[in-house]
């Protein structure tokens, strides 16, 4: 995969044929169209051709417009898009029925099972050089485990009946998750527990831009090309503006995807805590991480999304799983599967 990622005051997006050329000052850079899966813009002074535009549409390339934090405030996105309108019709009605519980608790129950895999992973990777922290990693995973167990007795035949009860045993599965996580992360990053938008302490601000960035642009796509609303989620609840079926599809894939990845960096050393968030000139442009944070941190997601992994009995890079996954919402939500299959890694 390669992301054309535009930051920088002064930059500009052409077209020359068929490639992208990127130019800041001096210096040029130049695309192939079909080597590029996306492109973000997160500058504030940044120029963009409507030739490069209408290529990128013309490829199926998305175009994220989003903050310096990482959250999308614009997706650009052909007019014509795959997809039955029967499958929206469906996904309405669904929520009035047993299909938005069955999905909803589908989504929670995903989440669950890779907070308790990636504690078990890590613990496992941890046990020949510090059995206390591999043992406390383990322990968390089992709990988080329990927990999922919890959420697959619910019954329930409406989603508006069951949110909370599910949200209370998801937020439970969270405190564990991320408390053990804390454990195992340097303690300069004085991580002390998830925070999500606005946070200011280096492993959130990550999470953040990890999340919104890089994720949520691809699991919007993948939605809208599986012929869904984004905005019209399950798990969710409805809010003007909020496009909780993204938010919902992303539950299976945050740990991992960006987890992962991010704790990563650390744990090999490629990245020292002092060095993530953005200082001097950078922060006074109003950025939240550094340039090179930010690079790091795309390069790994990328590698980690083109990352080959099995799942139900087909092994592909991760991210063609988040298409997948949306396709058999639609079937779902079409009756033509009886069953939803969240998306879990193994340990």
């Amino acid at each position: 995969m390669t992301m054309i990622f535009l930051d920088d005051f002064g930059i500009f997006l052409g077209r020359k044929r068929n490639r992208f050329i990127v130019r800041k000052g001096e210096e040029k850079r130049e695309f192939p169209a079909d080597d590029v899966e996306s492109i973000v813009c997160t500058s504030k002074g940044a120029a963009l051709s409507t030739s490069a535009l209408r290529l990128a549409i013309s490829r199926n390339i998305q175009v994220v417009f989003a903050m310096y934090s990482g959250w999308p405030y614009a997706v650009l996105m052909p007019t014509t898009i795959s997809g039955s309108v029967r499958a929206k019709r469906e996904q309405f009605l669904a929520y009035m029925d047993e299909r938005g519980f069955t999905l909803a608790k589908s989504f929670v129950m995903g989440k669950v099972k890779n907070q308790a895999n990636i504690l078990k992973l890590m613990a496992k990777n941890r046990k020949q050089t510090n059995k206390s922290l591999a043992d406390e990693l383990y322990r968390s995973g089992r709990l988080i485990d329990e927990i999922y167990e919890g959420i697959n007795e619910e019954k329930g035949s409406s989603i508006d009946e069951k949110r909370l009860d599910l949200m209370s045993l998801e937020a439970e599965a969270a405190r564990a998750y991320w408390r053990a996580i804390a454990s195992a992360l340097p303690e300069d990053l004085a991580f002390k527990g998830r925070e999500t938008r606005g946070a200011r302490d280096p492993f959130n601000a990550m999470l953040n831009f990890g999340y919104q960035a890089v994720l949520f642009p691809e699991v919007w796509k993948a939605v809208c090309y599986a012929g869904l609303d984004p905005y019209a989620g399950f798990l969710h609840a409805d809010r003007p503006g909020k496009p909780s079926l993204v938010l919902d599809l992303m539950e299976e894939f945050r740990q991992q995807v960006v987890d992962r990845a991010l704790i990563g960096l650390f744990s090999r050393g490629v990245i020292r805590p002092e060095e993530v968030l953005a200082a001097g000139a950078e922060a006074e442009e109003g950025r939240v991480l550094s340039k090179r944070a930010i690079q790091l941190i795309l390069d790994a997601l990328l590698t980690r999304l083109d990352s080959p992994v099995m799942f139900g009995g087909r092994r592909g890079p991760l991210n063609s799983f988040i298409y997948s996954q949306s396709r058999c919402i639609t079937r779902f939500l079409l009756r033509d599967s009886v069953r939803y299959e969240p998306f879990v890694l193994g340990w």
